[in-house]
């Protein structure tokens, strides 16, 4: 079994471009229901037992049938009921509004956030600049050599204005580099759990059974 952790906001758009399009990596961004049409895949369908617990005051609230793209914007990117969009549209002609309206749909609290990693963005933007010295594109390779003098030089400067002064050697420097390096931490909206004897993905969505045993499916447990 291999997991995959699911990021909030948009961490889903894995099970869209891969998973849930049956690992097809051209797929790109494209609609979950065109590449359906011209794969000719069956869409996942919810299912568990904590589907229950989503049900509310409304009908919309039910969440059963295909998984679609927009129930897993509204759980996975947002953490709201898989029919946030229609529950609010059906309350809003009732005239729910504000607050209220938020709370009709939210799962628990919202998804912590985090400050981006300071010396990750410092450092994209040296090579940034780096790139437009030479009148490159921003995003152009840069040489091995070249990023690792970057880098250290950056670390170098970040460290001094941290402790001020230099670090007194370079494994000083080293571990302050590690440090810094570390990406930010993200809040987790979910799991992709993949059995690889059945073939048999919790938390996806798509279908391609392999020799007639092997199904992708998506659901609240």
């Amino acid at each position: 079994m291999s997991l995959h952790k699911l990021s909030a906001g948009d961490g889903y758009t894995y099970l869209t471009r891969q998973v849930a399009a049956a690992d097809d990596t051209n797929r790109g961004h494209g609609s979950l229901g065109s590449f359906y049409e011209q794969k000719g895949e069956s869409p996942g369908v919810w299912l568990g037992s904590g589907l229950d617990s989503l049900g509310g005051s409304v009908p919309e609230s039910c969440v059963s049938g295909a998984v679609t793209e927009a129930q897993m914007t509204a759980l996975f990117g947002e953490g709201c009921h898989p029919n946030a969009d229609v529950i609010e549209r059906r309350l809003q002609r009732e005239g729910v509004r504000g607050r209220a309206l938020d709370r009709a749909t939210r799962l628990g609290q919202e998804y912590r956030t985090y400050d981006a990693n300071p010396f990750r963005e410092r450092l994209a933007n040296r090579y940034r600049e780096h790139n437009q010295r030479l009148d490159r594109a921003n995003g152009a390779p840069i040489e091995a050599g070249v990023r690792a003098r970057i880098r250290t030089e950056l670390a170098r400067e970040m460290f001094s204005e941290l402790h001020g002064r230099l670090p007194s050697d370079g494994r000083e420097l080293s571990g302050f580099l590690v440090r810094a390096s570390r990406p930010a931490p993200v809040a987790v909206a979910g799991y992709d759990l993949t059995f690889s004897l059945s073939e048999e993905r919790v938390g996806t969505v798509g279908d391609r059974p392999e020799g007639g045993v092997g199904t992708d499916r998506a659901g609240a447990r």
